[in-house]
């Protein structure tokens, strides 16, 4: 009977402990969170810029997204699972069969799109874990965008990018584009596509496609290694170049305005509220800057590398 009741106790303590729980964000508030990876950690930072949480990671996490207002979803390219936290409780609410190779993952409402690297898929979940749909793509899938129809997904080892249905992921069609692309954004009737460059060609331009035709239509320059858009309040498109760590300012019409040099090895750029924020991967910062100059640094745990945002209050 004692062993019985041991065993009992010992099933319960393994219970307990793999129950994860993480300090909870109120649902009311508005932070920008940076996920670093080289100490796995999520921290979040408030709109009076201070650091207001820290939730340590056991994982080697790559990537997270932000899911419908109050989730978190992490993916790591080493892991065969993914996790979706909620942020007001800070639980884990569910865990998907991502398998190795999850290099990118974008999230619409409550769907979310996972690329996988290794098995050259794109696969789509809802918030409870299970697989809605899922498709081939070119070599080494990766950076991933959708508007009110398709998901448009760029082939990092390729010199495609897949535009699939957002609902079914069938494929609609393929555009051609250099290899080694990397980050999109959509500005009115185009699709700004960056990249890292191949071999010791580093990528100095953004190029420009017609959403509906995929056809080029022109480059900005913005050296070197543009990788990471931001739309801000000031109605610019703001890019974050890594390979020299530069920001560039844009018009919707692709015109550069000014430039700032901003961290060290930066790969993340996104607003909050007047700022925009810039994660410095190198030196371990998340920069605030408004009308073209720092305004605050808030220190961080090692290798800042990506950044999500929530402005409840808006």
């Amino acid at each position: 009977m004692r062993k019985i009741i041991g065993l009992f106790f010992l099933c319960g303590m393994l219970s307990a402990c793999s129950d994860k729980t993480f300090p909870p964000i109120d649902s009311s508030t508005d932070f920008v969170a940076s996920l670093n990876t080289l100490e796995p950690s999520i921290q979040f930072i408030s709109k009076n810029l201070e650091l207001i949480e820290t939730w340590e990671l056991d994982k080697p996490y790559t990537g997270f997204t932000h899911v419908s207002d109050d989730y978190i979803f992490l993916y790591g390219y080493t892991l065969e699972e993914a996790e979706l936290l909620q942020i007001s409780t800070g639980k884990l609410i569910a865990t998907y069969p991502v398998h190795e190779g999850a290099t990118f993952a974008y999230a619409v409402k409550e769907t979310i799109y996972v690329a996988n690297g290794k098995e050259n898929t794109v696969t789509s979940y809802d918030v409870k874990g299970n697989e809605i749909a899922k498709a081939d793509t070119g070599r080494y899938p990766m950076s991933m965008i959708a508007d009110h129809n398709n998901l448009y997904v760029i082939n990092f080892k390729d010199t495609i990018l897949s535009v699939y249905n957002i609902n079914d992921l069938k494929l609609v069609t393929t555009w051609e584009i250099p290899t080694s692309s990397h980050g999109l954004h959509l500005v009115d009737n185009e699709l700004w596509v960056g990249g890292h460059g191949a071999g010791s060609q580093a990528n100095k331009v953004i190029s420009k496609y017609n959403i509906q035709s995929g056809e080029l239509q022109g480059e900005m320059e913005a050296p070197m290694m543009p990788i990471d858009f931001a739309d801000a309040s000031d109605g610019f498109v703001y890019a974050v170049s890594h390979g020299n760590n530069y920001v560039y300012k844009f018009t919707k019409g692709g015109e550069l305005v000014s430039s700032i040099k901003v961290g060290a090895n930066p790969f993340s750029i996104t607003s909050f509220g007047e700022s925009l924020v810039v994660a410095g991967y190198d030196d371990h910062q998340v920069y605030f800057l408004q009308n073209g100059e720092v305004i605050k640094k808030v220190s961080v745990g090692k290798g800042p590398f990506q950044l999500i945002k929530r402005e409840a209050s808006k």
